[in-house]
């Protein structure tokens, strides 16, 4: 079996999870892409828990477990699932439109994501700033929350500053500072993610 296959596969038994917890939820309606943010997030799940570093390594563990052990898997899913809705609830606010930012906002907002795509070892940073955003329990959309956190860190280091030398700005530094909120996250309640998609009313 492929990888989309497989995927495909995981992506069925969160439907069904979901579906389990919210009654209301329409599968083959918009709502999917709930399930497509979820089976994302249970990737990263597993690669961070399983220290597993590929999406072939991650389904090949995953095809294992389904054979051994499907009714433990069974629980294990039922239980993350109903964390990761928690989670969705608590850091993810839908809008019907764009949200109106003051231009100088929307401006230092641009530098830093320029700035961000001109750092080297981006990639890097970003696998470590969500890796510690799991081991936190921040289960829901954990990467969407490493970026998010990286560029407002440069654009808050760079209003402090003015012009940000990227030459001084290294990943490591970078993810010093955001460990240390990091590890305060679960005492932070409060949206984290916002997405312009049709409202869904959890």
């Amino acid at each position: 079996m492929g990888l989309t296959s497989r995927r495909k596969r995981l992506t069925s038994f969160l439907a069904e999870a979901i579906e389990e917890h919210l009654p209301q939820f329409e599968p083959h309606s918009v709502d999917y892409q709930m399930v497509i943010y979820a089976c994302r997030d249970l990737e990263e799940w597993m690669k961070c828990k399983w220290a597993l570093n590929s999406s072939y390594a991650i389904y090949e563990r995953l095809e294992e477990t389904l054979d051994c052990e499907r009714e433990e898997f069974s629980i294990f899913l039922d239980f993350w699932t109903s964390h990761w809705l928690e989670k969705w609830k608590e850091r993810v606010t839908l809008l019907l439109t764009k949200p109106k930012l003051p231009p100088s906002v929307l401006e230092k907002i641009r530098e830093a994501k320029t700035i961000y795509q001109g750092i080297e070892q981006r990639n890097e940073l970003k696998e470590m700033v969500t890796q510690k955003l799991v081991r936190q329990g921040e289960v829901c959309m954990p990467g969407f929350i490493a970026e998010h956190l990286i560029i407002q860190e440069i654009a808050e280091r760079q209003s402090v500053s003015g012009i940000l030398d990227i030459t001084k700005l290294t990943p490591l530094d970078i993810f010093n500072s955001l460990s240390r909120r990091i590890s305060g996250l679960p005492r932070e309640k409060g949206p984290l993610i916002y997405l312009r998609i049709k409202p869904y009313m959890l």
